[in-house]
């Protein structure tokens, strides 16, 4: 088993490689970020003036919008290429009240303390260790988001079936539930059912496929995986992957 350093560095490494095609801030109301973050706000979450913790926060779909509403935002995540965008897009937009910090969360620290503490979909809470740090860091409000299945891509499916490779299960939803309820801390969870709708260029779904692939500790043959993904070209000549997924969104107050 490797150390805590060698696996923030492996982590880093894969999230680096993802960031060359990652998904990155889209204006509008009517996108996935958009709902998501509406769906906090019925559910009594005001993010108004408060000093926001995102933890995993990747290339800042979320944190861009968090700092619109926040007086500030911690953005933290174990990939400096992600930060770079993230900046990269701040800046572009004129929002200044981000701080980037680049670290796992393991081995995050700070002496701070913040309002709200807000983890989407990030891999870097898998622990009891974890869970407890996000409690320790909030002083009102803890938004976490996490899967509660198999993320189903259309476009991964016949890569991992040639491969052999058994797509993960994510369960950190489910987890998280059982972490509450095992410390007797009340909670809202709102399911959330969905497909994502992803074109891209046909060099970067290539580079997606077999970073993932990679991932799971295969050598993929980069020429099988461009002639996998011609099935997936559309009219307009752009390449399009279809996942669907199933998320929780599980919103607890600090007692």
């Amino acid at each position: 088993m490797g150390t805590v350093d060698e696996k923030q560095q492996k982590q880093r490494e894969y999230w680096n490689a993802r960031s060359r095609t990652f998904p990155r801030f889209e204006e509008g109301d009517n996108n996935y970020e958009a709902g998501m973050l509406r769906h906090a706000a019925e559910n009594g979450v005001d993010f108004n003036g408060k000093r926001v913790l995102d933890v995993g926060c990747g290339s800042g779909m979320y944190t861009l919008r968090l700092a619109r509403m926040a007086e500030s935002v911690t953005a933290v995540d174990v990939a400096d290429e992600m930060l770079r965008l993230l900046r990269e897009d701040a800046a572009a937009m004129g929002i200044t009240n981000i701080t980037t910090t680049c670290s796992g969360w393991d081995g995050f620290s700070s002496d701070e303390r913040f309002d709200i503490v807000f983890a989407s979909m990030t891999p870097a809470v898998e622990s009891d260790e974890s869970r407890e740090k996000l409690m320790q860091y909030a002083t009102e409000t803890v938004v976490f988001m996490g899967f509660s299945d198999r993320m189903l891509s259309d476009v991964m499916q016949g890569l991992h079936e040639h491969y052999g490779i058994a797509p993960k299960i994510f369960n950190n939803a489910q987890d998280m539930r059982a972490w509450l309820d095992g410390k007797g801390v009340p909670y809202t969870a709102i399911p959330v059912k969905g497909q994502w709708v992803v074109a891209k260029s046909r060099e970067d779904l290539v580079d997606t496929c077999v970073t993932t692939l990679r991932d799971y500790g295969a050598e993929p043959d980069p020429h099988f995986v461009e002639a996998h993904v011609e099935a997936f070209r559309d009219e307009s000549g752009q390449y399009v992957e279809r996942t669907d997924y199933v998320i929780e969104m599980i919103i607890w107050q600090k007692r």
